[in-house]
Parts: structure tokens; C-alpha cells; sequence
């Protein structure tokens, strides 16, 4: 089942926001030991999620970033889970192209890099942004990658994804 990855996580919170889902049992997220500005939610972005938010100093691509938090995911018995290919792709950098609509590889910055991992043994699923943006509050955002990493269980994930799926189907249907 292919998902568009920005619908899905939109989609996700919006339907899952009174979950209500314990969050002291989920396998803890792995932070990069040159982390900084560590920051940790518990049902952030929704109900029944966990989130951690860092900061990284380092050239563009942080290549090391991302072998660290994939093999760390690996590790801790999680399962690359790429989503769609028409939202940014998943595991590579991209950035999106205004004039096309569409998400492109790129080289440079601003880019953004998305990756979803499953454990179904633990019936739960993680995803990261890691972004190279100017944001307002962020100095040298050409060499500060911002990371945004969720966990949630994994079945109210496909669960708010049918949901999902199901009304875009309907919405097409109207047109």
C-alpha cells in the first residue's frame, strides 16, 4: 500500500488525537551523541505519541547523521518502512519544487530527509524529518540540521492511514 507521507502524518494527527495511548512502553528513540537543543514530548504531536526533537552542527549531508540513526533504528529490531514515492522520498534528500508541485533529489541545501521505520514485534513505527532550512530562529542553517523524530504504535498508524485513504477516496468520488 503506497501513502503519500505528508497526507498520512497529517492525516494521523488529526485522527488520532484522543488516542490516549500509554507511551511509557515505547522503544526509547536514539539520539546522536553531537546532539544539542535535546528536547523530549510525550504525546507530542498527538495523543499517544512520543517525540524528540535536536539540533546537529554539520555539513550538508550529515551523512554520518543519518547511518547512526539508521543503524541505531536497526538495532533496536526496526525495519526500513519507506512511504510513497510522490511525497518527499524517503531515506534520500530532497526538496520540493514550487514550480512543479513535485519532490525532487537534491545535493544541496535547504533539503529535507525523511525515513519511517516499523517494529512489529512492538507493533510500533518511527519517523524522522531531518531538515537543512532557514528558519527564524536558527543561525547558520546551511550547517544546522534540525531533527524532528515520532514513535507511535504502529496499528493506530495504519488504522488513521485507511481512515485516511478512505476519505480521499470519497472526496475524488464527489469531484
Amino acid at each position: 500500500m503506497k501513502i503519500n507521507f505528508c497526507l498520512l502524518i497529517s492525516g494521523f494527527l488529526l485522527l488520532s488525537a484522543c488516542s490516549g495511548k500509554d507511551t511509557s512502553s515505547f522503544t526509547e528513540l536514539p539520539i546522536y551523541p553531537k546532539a544539542f537543543s535535546i528536547k523530549h514530548y510525550i504525546d507530542q504531536p498527538v495523543k499517544g505519541a512520543k517525540s524528540l526533537t535536536f539540533r546537529v552542527t554539520s555539513t550538508f549531508p550529515p551523512e554520518e547523521l543519518t547511518t547512526f540513526i539508521d543503524n541505531e533504528m536497526k538495532i533496536k529490531g526496526f525495519k526500513r518502512y519507506p512511504m510513497s514515492n510522490d511525497a518527499p522520498p524517503s531515506f534520500v534528500w530532497s526538496t520540493f519544487n514550487a514550480k512543479t508541485g513535485n519532490w525532487e533529489k537534491t545535493d544541496k541545501a535547504p533539503a529535507r530527509y525523511t525515513a519511517s521505520w516499523t517494529n512489529e514485534k512492538r507493533n510500533e513505527i518511527a519517523w524522522i524529518g531531518i531538515d537543512y532550512a532557514p528558519y527564524a530562529k536558527v543561525e547558520n542553517w546551511q550547517t544546522t540540521a534540525q531533527v524532528s523524530f515520532q514513535i507511535t504504535k504502529f496499528s493506530q498508524f495504519k488504522k488513521s492511514a485507511e481512515e485516511l485513504e478512505k476519505l480521499m477516496h470519497n472526496t475524488r468520488m464527489q469531484n
